[in-house]
């Protein structure tokens, strides 16, 4: 809603201004009063959003800084007055006489006339008009053309006087400038009253301190921890705060300050000094700090908020179900990796655990009470991904949360960050991955401000990284930072000794979610199950054994029933053959044509990853 005060310039515009307000679009979003303007009108009294005024008023609304808008008198509105003088009092020299604002630009008029005499006399204060007003008359003006002020001096001394009125196109121009500046001032004070609260409500002291190292502004932070709310901090200079601070260099030099400790009061401060620069010019310096104690203390409350948002592992090495000694050769090697802080590289297929042993790997290191974050980079469009790992700040790009977001980083620091498919990651996050690696530090996206990270990087992979560092997929700096220690977890396929004990463990937990019929299977469904190849791996299996507990009525599951909940298992495999290639891929087809073409349900329908379906599909043609 616009509150608009219109303060009419002489009493016959009055029905015209509200005849405009009512023909207006916007009506019912306006609130008007309409009162006449007269001399020396006391505006700091006039109420409103805006005022609208004209001449000397607007003048002097202008002059106290009060939010108004002009009603101009156009070239249009003086040519007609003078029109009407022309026609009213012909023969006769006129003087064009008003507020310099108003008839600025009459000049052009004697153009239009040039069988007339026509002289401007603009006036800057309402006090000079009758001076300006005899003045004419003295250099022969007989009749006189202004406002309405210029018209009742006039009038006084007998001199005629024709009036210039504002017609409906300037009234509506008016109105329309005094709801744009309404916006704007509703505008500024927002940003204002945001920006307030940002420094104010900031969890660091802000400073911005001039040239001369003056405080120019501060918040409250700053006045609790600097001054200890003894009196404003604006005015003093900065050195009184930190004289170990060489601020002269620090501004001579254009250098910043990053993380460097300063004690203020017997409190010790992580601050940040940043020079603002302004046409190659350092202008000002921008100083963020912050309490040691304050940041031990968010350390603690971030880590117990990450454990109550699930950064945290919750397997261990006796989670790992299996038979096969080469399992128990791998969970060896993983035992000896926990002991030391180097960066893991676990190679397996889809669905062979990697998470499961990443999280062991974590509960049995020193960084076990610490996060444990795990991100797929391949389930993640790249820009997505960078800020997930790097975090941002406020307003680094569009749809950016307000206050910003940690990055995964920052939330595993002193813990660990798995970083699954790492294969998959584009080139430049390879480059920005290798400088953390290198640097350990961080750098949020829209910001300069450096943060160190004390993070173990377990990585994990389906592909052949050296075959893809040969190939230039992959850098091979990058490849060796994540290749310290290595764990290669073998297939379903080569453990099969390990299949029914998953499949017998899958089931059970199947069994404490809901009732079904099934407790096993029979000896021909047995070897069966042994002999398929599972490539979904143990994703597959419990896939399978979820499906099967469901579609399975008998106590015993046979190999029709295996075959119902295990649909890209073919004829030949179930008869202990491969499968022929034509036959598989019109099984596949069809599968895909059952669900609509969607590769997401028919993976979810044969146990295995999508990306494992997608590898089968290009394989077979059908991509």
């Amino acid at each position: 809603m616009y509150r608009i005060t219109f303060l009419a310039p002489y009493p016959e515009c009055i029905p015209l201004i509200e005849q405009v307000f009512r023909e207006r679009p916007d009506r019912d979003q306006i609130r008007y009063e309409i009162l006449p303007d007269y001399y020396n009108n006391p505006l700091e009294q006039v109420k409103g959003d805006v005022l609208i005024s004209r001449g000397f008023t607007a003048r002097t609304m202008k002059k106290l800084n009060l939010p108004g808008a002009e009603l101009t008198a156009s070239g249009y509105d003086v040519v007609r007055a003078v029109d009407q003088c022309v026609k009213r009092y012909p023969g006769t020299r006129i003087a064009i006489v008003g507020a310099r604002n108003l008839i600025y630009g009459s000049e052009m008029v004697s153009l239009l006339y040039e069988e007339r005499d026509i002289h401007t006399y603009p006036v800057l204060y309402e006090t000079q008009l009758e001076q300006a007003i005899l003045q004419a008359v003295r250099e022969g003006a007989q009749t006189i053309v202004g406002g309405c002020s210029t018209c009742d001096i006039a009038r006084q001394h007998g001199i005629p006087c024709v009036l210039i009125e504002s017609g409906r196109e300037s009234i509506d121009a008016a109105i329309s400038n005094a709801i744009n500046i309404v916006d704007v001032s509703r505008y500024e004070k927002e940003k204002r009253k945001t920006l307030d609260n940002l420094i104010n409500y900031s969890f660091q002291g802000i400073l911005l301190v001039d040239l001369q190292g003056v405080i120019e502004v501060t918040n409250l932070y700053c006045l609790e921890h600097l001054n200890q709310g003894k009196g404003p901090l604006k005015g003093r200079n900065i050195r009184e705060f930190f004289p170990e601070l060489d601020y002269e260099e620090l501004v001579r030099q254009d250098r910043k300050v990053l993380s460097e400790i300063y004690r203020c009061g017997g409190k010790s401060f992580l601050m940040n000094c940043v020079p603002v620069v302004v046409g190659q010019k350092v202008t000002s310096c921008v100083i963020t700090l912050q309490t040691i104690e304050k940041i031990i203390e968010e350390e603690s409350t971030i880590r117990k908020r990450i454990h109550k948002k699930g950064f945290w592992a919750k397997y261990n090495f006796s989670d790992i179900i299996h038979l096969d000694e080469a399992v128990e050769n791998t969970i060896r090697n993983a035992r000896e990796f926990s002991a030391v802080d180097s960066n893991i590289l676990i190679r397996g297929e889809t669905g062979t655990g990697k998470e499961l042993f990443a999280q062991s790997i974590h509960n049995a290191s020193r960084r076990k009470n610490n996060p444990f974050v795990a991100i797929n980079c391949a389930a993640l469009p790249d820009n997505i991904l960078e800020s997930e790992l790097f975090g941002y700040e406020e307003g680094a790009f569009t749809g950016a949360s307000k206050g910003g977001k940690t990055g995964f980083f920052e939330i595993a620091h002193k813990g660990t960050l798995f970083l699954d498919e790492i294969g998959d990651i584009s080139p430049k996050l390879q480059s920005r991955l290798l400088r953390v690696l290198q640097e350990r530090e961080i750098i949020r996206l829209g910001s300069d401000t450096v943060i160190p990270i004390d993070v173990r990087i377990i990585a994990a992979t389906n592909k052949d990284l050296y075959a893809e560092v040969k190939k230039g997929a992959f850098r091979e700096d990058l490849y060796y930072r994540l290749d310290v220690l290595e764990l290669k977890l073998p297939p379903i396929r080569q453990r099969r000794a390990d299949i029914l004990c998953l499949i017998e463990h899958f089931l059970s937990l199947e069994h404490e979610k809901h009732t079904c019929a099934l407790r096993g299977f029979t000896p021909r469904g047995k070897a069966m199950l042994k002999a398929y190849d599972w490539p979904g791996n143990i994703r597959e299996i419990r896939n399978f054994c979820e499906r099967i507990s469901i579609l399975c009525k008998n106590e015993l599951a046979d190999t029709t029933d295996i075959l119902n909940a295990l649909p890209n298992l073919s004829l030949e495999e179930a008869a202990g053959g491969s499968p022929a290639p034509d036959t598989e891929r019109e099984q596949l087809q069809r599968l895909l044509l059952q669900y609509g073409g969607s590769r997401k349900e028919t993976a979810r329908a044969l146990g295995v990853h999508p990306s494992t379906l997608w590898r089968r599909m290009k394989k077979l043609g059908l991509d």
